[in-house]
């Protein structure tokens, strides 16, 4: 995986193992279920992203991140287990 903070959905197609088109059609759930269900992404500009932190909650408890209701404190936790796991 990337080490950079965010990853395109076909880096994170790559990481769930899935093609590009279903990567895809996830992100567009995501965003389409208020983030209920599908692969966690944001918009920047007119790009999606897919947060790392995110997306590694996903595939380490299989729990849908909803972004817009995570706070600091699970942002920054999220990202130290990740630096955690990473010298494994």
């Amino acid at each position: 995986m990337p080490d950079s903070p965010m990853l395109t959905v076909e880096e994170a197609a790559d990481v769930l193992r899935i093609g590009r088109t279903k990567a895809y059609a996830l992100a567009a759930e995501y965003v389409t279920s208020g983030g209920i269900s599908g692969v966690p992404v944001i918009r920047i500009g007119g790009c999606l992203r897919v947060p790392r932190w995110a997306l590694l909650e996903l595939v380490m408890t299989g729990r849908v991140v909803r972004l817009c209701d995570a706070s600091v404190i699970d942002v920054l936790g999220a990202a130290e287990d990740v630096a955690a796991t990473d010298g494994d």
